[in-house]
């Protein structure tokens, strides 16, 4: 918050690229249009695009007058700046920091909108599309008014963020890039990432990502069957079992001994989910040996069909689970790019 007798020295000055001065606040009362939303959020962003060397000021209440001389009539109403904190919240990338205050100066109120210097990974863009403003356009001050930035401009104002002292904190984005370089990189296990974006989706209040790494990490829920399609496979159930030759001289394989399975009468494809925990998938891909062998489950039919009761055999191989695996892989890509 800057002094009266900073307020006055800048009220000696014209309006400039750091500088605006208007007569009255955003009226967001009357709003359904978002006009007035979008001319906030584009002074928002121009003002913190804009290369410079000091903060940069909106004053309201402050009239200019036809011979360019400042007027200070005050401001009849008030305006908190959590409300303008969260008009622009979902609306720019990054979030841009500015502090808005309301002072009293020669027995009259005014507001002053003031943006910093700050470090920022990128130019601020609009991530919505509102009256004069376009998705991912760049917009900065050039003179005393609002304007697009061309090509070179976007490069300068990107050099320009870089080059500011400090360090930035990873943003969102950052840490998006980063899991997502993890996943398609295929060299660590899924539930060590899978732990780490919980992590990230409660930081940044991601609630359906949270939902989703939740899910993988505890184990699907029967009532959650429907929203988790991706780890259904199809199996081979019956209810006889299967006996493999020990002293076969013939390197059989598990793609050998499905086929022989699915030539028995009694034996029948099933799409089956497999609700495993990540670290349970996990512990069993380390079972299988070299794609060589099955597994074979004891369920219920109730279980399975809802109804009667009896044992079945359920036959299992390891690209049942590494097909789920790689699923759950993919899964986590897509629910990331949706972000």
């Amino acid at each position: 918050m800057i002094s009266n007798e900073e307020i006055t020295l800048i009220l000696e000055k014209p309006e400039s690229s750091t500088l605006d001065f208007k007569q009255e606040l955003y009226d967001f009362s009357n709003d359904k249009d978002l006009k007035n939303t979008a001319k906030f959020v584009k002074d928002v962003i121009s003002f913190t695009n804009t290369i410079r060397s000091e903060k940069g000021f909106i004053f309201f209440g402050v009239k200019e007058k036809e011979d360019k001389s400042l007027d200070v009539i005050g401001l009849s109403n008030s305006l908190d700046e959590s409300i303008l904190q969260e008009k622009v919240k979902d609306k720019v990338f990054p979030r841009p920091f500015f502090e808005y205050y309301e002072v009293n100066y020669n027995l009259k109120k005014i507001g002053i909108l003031e943006f910093p210097i700050n470090k920022y990974e990128l130019p601020i863009t609009p991530v919505v599309k509102m009256k004069g403003l376009e998705v991912g356009k760049v917009y900065y001050r050039n003179g005393t008014s609002n304007t697009e930035a061309n090509g070179i401009d976007v490069i300068r104002i990107n050099d320009w963020f870089k080059s500011l002292p400090g360090h930035l904190d990873l943003s969102l984005t950052d840490k998006i890039s980063g899991i997502l370089k993890r996943l398609t990189l295929n060299e660590e296990k899924l539930s060590v990432i899978l732990t780490d974006l919980l992590s990230i989706s409660k930081i940044h209040s991601l609630k359906q990502l949270e939902l989703f790494c939740s899910a993988q990490i505890r184990g699907i829920k029967h009532d959650e069957t429907e929203n988790h399609k991706y780890r259904i496979q199809k199996v081979i159930i019956s209810p006889n079992s299967f006996e493999t030759n020990p002293y076969s001289f013939i390197d059989i394989t598990a793609s050998m001994i499905k086929k022989e399975i699915e030539k028995e009468d009694g034996f029948y494809e099933y799409r089956m989910l497999f609700n495993q925990s990540i670290v349970r998938l996990e512990d069993l891909l380390s079972q299988f040996i070299n794609n060589k062998s099955y597994a074979t489950v004891k369920m219920s039919s109730k279980h399975l069909f809802g109804k009667k009761d009896y044992d079945l055999n359920v036959f299992i191989f390891e690209d049942n689970i590494r097909g789920v695996y790689s699923n759950i892989r993919q899964k986590t890509i897509d629910e990331l790019m949706r972000i």
